[in-house]
């Protein structure tokens, strides 16, 4: 499971998404450097200290290493496979 970490405004902490519950984000109207993301769990949407284009990096990138099949062990190094 892929999870992605995001700064709440005003330095109030962090918020952890489960990128497949996520259904879209937007720029905050009344800060362009805030995204308000909205999921499964936050439907009224929850806002970010961070610009949209960054999480949706982000997400995208979560999504797709959602394909993966990555473990860690202690004794190796991580594996992948498809």
């Amino acid at each position: 499971m892929i999870l992605i970490a995001a700064p709440l405004p005003k330095e109030q902490g962090v918020i952890v998404f489960l990128p497949a519950t996520i259904g879209g984000c937007v720029t905050d109207i009344a800060n362009k450097n805030q995204t308000v993301v909205y999921t499964d769990t936050f439907p009224d949407g929850v806002t970010i200290a961070m610009e949209t284009n960054e999480f949706a990096g982000q997400w995208q990138t979560a999504l797709a290493l959602e394909d993966f099949d990555i473990e860690f062990t202690p004794d190796e190094v991580s594996e992948v496979s498809h």
